[in-house]
């Protein structure tokens, strides 16, 4: 019973696997908020499984290494945010909703290539980058809340370092959510015709863009 139990408290590798867990459920929950189910929908339209999938997957993992990254790098500065810095992130959020819904509405197939081919590009072209940036980005809105649920799993000896395994467990859930969202959304995509995907790109632009107006509203 000593080696399982320290002060009343299990173990470190008991604490260290309770944290990665919890991270990973809340990174799950995190992952398929309308928010992030509404970006990836509109960055990847529809049309090829493979294509919509990773799309899906480039917006989370942009989203996670940025989440993750950045409160783990808030935290070991001691470095705190504002109520303020979280109301104005979610307002860019916002409008980073509304520029992805109007570029979708504007423009179809922008948010696919980035812009008209013209002629051969490089393996760096801009479409297979807008779902890393917009998943970072989008990331910031959740950065506070994230840090205030990581502080009562950093105190003192072994529960510092399962505080830790949180993150890992939290980036992993939100690429499994979003990945199973973008696969699932992939999957329905594939099965509709021409004239019924040109319909639900609309309708996922014009919820998208509403979303992003509804949440500015709501944070000003």
């Amino acid at each position: 019973m000593a080696n399982r139990y320290r002060g009343g408290l299990p173990c470190a590798p008991v604490l260290l696997l309770l944290s990665f867990a919890v991270g990973l459920l809340q990174g799950l929950l995190h992952a398929v908020g309308p928010d992030h189910c509404a970006a990836v929908v509109t960055l990847g339209g529809t049309g090829a499984r493979r294509r919509v999938l990773k799309v899906a997957l480039r917006f989370a993992a942009g989203h996670a290494l940025a989440l993750g990254g950045l409160a783990g790098l808030c935290l070991a500065a001691g470095v705190g945010l504002s109520e303020a810095f979280e109301r104005w992130t979610e307002v860019l959020g916002g409008v980073l909703l509304i520029a992805l819904g109007a570029a979708a509405l504007l423009f179809p197939g922008a948010l696919r290539h980035g812009h008209p081919h013209l002629g051969n590009h490089g393996p760096a072209h801009v479409h297979q980058r807008l779902p890393i940036a917009a998943g970072a980005l989008l990331a910031l809105s959740g950065l506070r809340s994230l840090m205030l649920a990581l502080p009562p799993l950093m105190v003192g000896g072994s529960l510092s370092l399962s505080g830790w395994a949180y993150l890992p467990g939290f980036a992993l859930g939100v690429l499994g959510g979003m990945g199973a969202v973008g696969l699932l959304w992939a999957e329905a995509s594939a099965r509709l015709g021409e004239k019924a995907a040109g319909s639900v790109e609309r309708a996922a632009a014009l919820f998208t863009a509403a979303l992003g107006g509804a949440w500015i509203v709501l944070r000003l």
